[in-house]
């Protein structure tokens, strides 16, 4: 191979690699909220990383499932709400519980439909205190 050839190769690579902006990660956990001998409730948290400095918030998807249900029986008890991290604290009970996984891709697009389009956040109810008390006092669908 050419010098020139060997010089220009890596230099078309970076130029190539510097126009593309770096894709943001998401953080995603589960958070158990309760547990009793019929029920489980649990939070699906998302939060962008490195974290957008017009989005302080977690952003969670609320599920409550009862025992002897079947895999994938559950309740959607919050589909999208955004909660301030002391909100989150507050809500964790540190016991394990058995939780499941579900199709995420809703609460996915809402959350990047939050970050994208900041006219749709008053659609979006925001916790201050604990996800339960908050869940409480959603309106009934």
């Amino acid at each position: 191979m050419s010098k020139l050839l060997r010089l220009s190769v890596p230099l078309a690579v970076l130029c190539t690699l510097s126009g593309v902006p770096a894709q943001a990660q998401e953080h995603q956990e589960s958070v158990v909220l309760s547990v009793s001998p019929k029920v489980t409730r649990w939070a699906d948290v998302y939060k962008v990383r490195p974290e957008r400095p017009d989005d302080p918030y977690y952003h969670v998807r609320v599920i409550e499932r009862q025992k002897g249900w079947r895999a994938w029986q559950f309740n959607e008890l919050a589909f999208h709400m955004a909660v301030t991290p002391k909100a989150l604290e507050a809500s964790r009970i540190g016991k394990n519980a058995k939780i499941y996984s579900y199709k995420d891709v809703e609460i996915r697009g809402a959350y990047h439909r939050w970050l994208d389009e900041p006219t749709t956040r008053s659609e979006v109810p925001i916790c201050d205190t604990d996800i339960l008390s908050c869940i409480k006092k959603l309106p009934s669908p």
